[in-house]
């Protein structure tokens, strides 16, 4: 009976052990970078390193959110040998010099001798980073292949975009240039293709550039290449773009009349970005009271169970226009409410709680500014370094009240 139960025992922690492996990438599994790169050279994978660092907040959301994924996991352990390594410690110091990483998170594979096959990096969704691990494993879809074919002088319009996609998070100001040139070179007949719908959800920016503009009276024709989520989002995000140029223009007219395209939709979604958008203006303006009337009225309804737009909005009001560059009392009050509504919502999220708190402390109200303050700090230990210095920061300010 002993036996039977030891080896119900054993099976137990290997199935538990296999599941593990299965829901998160497996980093580490060599102790030096020497024997990471032995370990490659006899699997033939490629390595796959995460340069973090203790205080990264962004490097933190991908450990939690995407390198837990299941899918993620599947591929990066079956694929690659794995490195997670802190840039400011140890090895990682003269691994950040030589592969010249400068900002966090940064994700390179590297081959067993040492060179970078692929690079990408920030914080992004499971699907991206999925996506950006099945580039560096394709040899003909990875940056240095693509780097090596630009270099030759490939220039049709199908590979650039390829490029634009695997230099845009790694290297901006190139993959700027390479926009640029599709933009100028691509057709009408090939924007009438499937290669052109890629393009212009890619790199179209407003209502009125090239193709923003084609796309906007041409919406239909792409039906077949894509979902119609997919159409609504790029139009969301054109309209969007187009009424931020308004309101630096100070173009009130034309931005109220996009603003009914948010205003009158029947999608919850639409909805609230048009309230965040007339919010802003409202604040940008100096309309005091028509932010209080606005943002009122979205507590009772599209907001008011929407924790993170609250808590954006309570942060904005420091920057209404008022004397002195101090926002308006009725304002800041309103700040307060949207924060204390955000905070009943999500009470254990250390941004909304410190939103709170700073809420409470412009109004004056120290009782709840203190609450919200000491809690903010426990939860702060959860996060980054910098994170927990700026939560005492704040109890600090609070207590000396």
């Amino acid at each position: 009976m002993k036996r039977i139960f030891s080896a119900f025992v054993l099976l137990s922690a290997l199935l538990a052990n296999k599941l593990s492996a299965q829901t998160e990438i497996k980093f580490n599994q060599t102790t030096t970078w020497k024997a990471t790169t032995e370990a490659a050279a006899k699997s033939g994978k490629l390595i796959f390193v995460d340069c973090y660092t203790s205080w990264c907040a962004p490097c933190k959301w991908m450990d939690k959110n995407v390198f837990t994924d299941t899918k993620v996991a599947a591929f990066f352990n079956r694929n690659f040998i794995n490195a997670k390594i802190d840039m400011e410690k140890g090895e990682g110091v003269e691994l950040r010099k030589k592969y010249s990483v400068q900002s966090f998170p940064t994700f390179l594979f590297i081959n067993d001798k040492g060179e970078v096959i692929h690079r990408t990096a920030s914080k992004m969704s499971a699907q991206e980073f999925l996506e950006e691990g099945q580039k560096a494993a394709d040899p003909k879809k990875n940056l240095s292949f693509l780097s090596q074919k630009y270099s030759e002088g490939v220039r049709d319009l199908p590979f650039l975009l390829d490029y634009y996609l695997v230099l845009n998070k790694s290297d901006r100001a190139n993959a700027d240039k390479i926009a640029k040139n599709i933009v100028s070179e691509i057709s009408v007949q090939q924007l009438n293709t499937e290669f052109g719908w890629n393009a212009i959800k890619t790199l179209a920016r407003s209502e009125s550039d090239k193709l923003g503009a084609y796309f906007m009276t041409n919406e239909t024709a792409f039906n077949k290449w894509s979902k119609e989520e997919e159409r609504d989002q790029l139009k969301d995000r054109l309209t969007i773009n187009t009424m931020y140029g308004l309101m630096r223009g100070s173009n009130e007219q034309a931005f109220m009349d996009k603003l009914v395209y948010f205003k009158k939709s029947d999608k919850l979604d639409r909805k609230k970005q048009g309230v965040m958008l007339e919010a802003e203006y409202y604040l940008n303006t100096g309309r005091n009271d028509d932010y209080v009337k606005l943002t009122s009225a979205a507590l009772k309804n599209e907001l008011k169970n929407d924790a993170d737009k609250l808590s954006f909005l309570s942060r904005k009001t420091s920057r209404g226009k008022g004397s002195a560059d101090v926002a308006p009392v009725a304002v800041l009050q309103q700040g307060y409410l949207m924060a204390k509504r955000a905070v009943e919502l999500e009470p254990e999220d250390y941004s909304i709680q410190s939103t709170f708190a700073y809420a409470c402390l412009a109004v004056k109200n120290k009782p709840e500014a203190l609450a919200a303050a000491k809690k903010s700090r426990i939860l702060a230990d959860a996060e980054t370094s910098k994170i927990q210095k700026l939560a005492q920061e704040l109890l600090d300010k609070v207590e000396a009240l």
